[in-house]
């Protein structure tokens, strides 16, 4: 089954890629929309008109483009076929100026998804991909948007917005493009195919540890196994280790620390109280997320010493509360759906468990408290409640760094814009957009179909270990960002840090939040160390 749904797939998708290759490199008209030249009625029409007023290109590019078209029109209309030399005077690019000078904000995923669907075209012939598709939908999405939301009305029918029936062969020629998708298709016909969304590598751990840093003495930790738990101590400190780490219960709560806080006494936790500068770490979703954060504080604060000695810290990891987190993250639903289709959960116990996390490093006597973990950041403000020291935020430590970084606008008289990429729980969360705002940045998120078609199926793609496309989609989206001329992008998901690789020119325009916090935690430290 497995051979022959492979050989129907590649038929298919290779017959579906030649059908969109004709409708668009023969400039079979989609739509009706408004563009420099006028009025441009396919994707074809919109890039080169563009790629002509923005002069990117050759002439002789743009025409070689533009040429199949204009024989394909010419014999339809039974005319005469128009000079290759010519193509341009007889067009109607020769009238760009009556064009708008500006590019308007409202018509952009018009224009970027004329970008994608005519590169689309080209890159199907070699290697299958979502690109077409991508471009096809979002120039949907923005003849919908004009339709539906546009401020402007006009009372000549030939000069409004509109989607041709020849659109939805596009589509459906871009769907079927896709081999791996049409491969889905062909077997779940033949099996039912279940895929769990809780299906995540990183989440999948069996022990709960609290560690403490410091370069001579350990406290030691606890390893629970299968049907039992063993308990290893430290020989510096002969000191039972449940007086500072408690136990997970059989049910797989953690206890309640402010009823146990009374057995951190002088003798287990003055050690740490004698270090103003030590840092208490919350884990969050992914261990291995985390531990990245704690070597960054270990390897800077070690580089910037001349003793090469490292800020002590207290690491609180738990697999309960990363299930949590994840639960969380991977059910919510978007924040762009429309009213009334979000279904609220009660987040209650995952606060609960943070502020017991929180309350436990304050009495392990930690000078101040971070999370290195994007959704956590959700309820910062519930679970810094009460806290006794300085519980630092990502979002007002990345705000405050771009605001030091003094950057310029990319536009004459635009505002500085930062984009943000993530998953639909943090970008409805909105404590980026706020600690951004606050410092006079304006934000840009990705839209509806950029969520729905690229960023969506590209953590898809990392979960089934389908790298190259989860690449090849990250950095569509992370280029339809770009083109609404933002400065910088953060990247405010764990899955996307680590997609693309270092020399990547793509990643120079954007920055992990969590370095931010990482030195801002650092640079507290050592103020502390030297205040009296």
């Amino acid at each position: 089954m497995a051979s022959s749904s492979k050989k129907w797939a590649k038929a298919i998708s290779r017959f579906a890629s030649q059908i969109y290759f004709l409708l668009i490199i023969f400039q079979i008209p989609l739509f009706r929309f408004p563009c420099r030249i006028g009025m441009c009625t396919t994707p074809m029409e919109v890039t080169s008109s563009q790629l002509m007023a923005s002069e990117a290109l050759p002439a002789v590019v743009v025409k070689t483009l533009l040429y199949p078209g204009a024989i394909a029109k010419a014999i339809f209309k039974k005319k005469a076929i128009p000079s290759y030399n010519n193509l341009l005077r007889t067009g109607k690019f020769t009238n760009m100026g009556k064009g708008p000078s500006k590019i308007d904000l409202k018509h952009m995923e018009v224009l970027a998804g004329s970008y994608f669907a005519v590169a689309g075209t080209f890159v199907g012939l070699i290697q299958f991909g979502r690109m077409s598709l991508f471009g096809i939908v979002l120039i949907a999405w923005g003849i919908f948007r004009e339709l539906n939301f546009g401020r402007h009305a006009t009372k000549d029918t030939s000069k409004e917005a509109c989607m041709y029936s020849t659109m939805f062969i596009a589509v459906l020629s871009a769907f079927f493009s896709i081999r791996g998708d049409v491969r889905k298709l062909i077997r779940s016909s033949k099996l039912k195919y279940i895929i769990h969304p809780l299906k995540y590598s990183k989440a999948k751990m069996t022990s709960s540890f609290h560690t403490l840093n410091h370069p001579s003495s350990a406290l030691g930790f606890i390893s629970k196994q299968r049907s039992q738990s063993k308990v290893r101590r430290s020989p510096v400190l002969a000191l039972p280790p449940s007086s500072i780490i408690p136990k997970t219960e059989e049910s797989g709560n953690l206890p309640d620390f402010r009823k146990s806080s009374h057995s951190i006494d002088g003798n287990s936790g003055g050690f740490l109280r004698t270090q103003c500068n030590s840092v208490g770490v919350i884990g969050g979703v992914s261990v291995v997320s985390t531990l990245k954060f704690v070597k960054k504080l270990v390897t800077w604060s070690s580089e910037e010493e001349e003793e090469n000695s490292s800020i002590p810290f207290v690491l609180c990891s738990d697999p309960v509360l990363s299930k949590e987190l994840l639960l969380h993250e991977r059910s919510s639903f978007s924040f762009l759906t429309s009213k009334g289709a979000h279904i609220e959960r009660d987040h209650s116990p995952v606060v609960s468990n943070l502020k017991n996390k929180r309350i436990f490093l304050e009495n392990s006597g930690a000078g101040c408290i971070v999370m290195p973990c994007h959704i956590s950041h959700s309820w910062h403000d519930e679970v810094a409640e009460g806290c006794s020291v300085p519980f630092l935020h990502v979002g007002e430590c990345v705000a405050k760094e771009l605001k030091e970084a003094k950057l310029k606008p990319l536009e004459a008289g635009s505002p500085l814009r930062i984009g943000i990429m993530g998953t639909d729980a943090t970008l409805a969360a909105g404590f980026y957009q706020d600690k951004l705002q606050n410092e006079g940045f304006e934000v840009v998120l990705p839209d509806k179909a950029t969520m729905e078609h690229i960023v969506v199926p590209a953590v898809e793609a990392v979960s089934r270990k389908d790298t190259e496309g989860a690449q090849n989609l990250f950095r569509i989206a992370l280029q339809v960002l770009l083109v609404r001329a933002v400065n910088t992008i953060i990247l405010a998901s764990d899955d996307m840090q680590d997609l693309l690789p270092p020399e990547d020119p793509l990643l120079k325009k954007c920055i992990d939040p969590m370095d931010a916090l990482a030195r801002s935690t650092i640079k507290h430290a050592r103020s502390a160390e030297r205040s009296p």
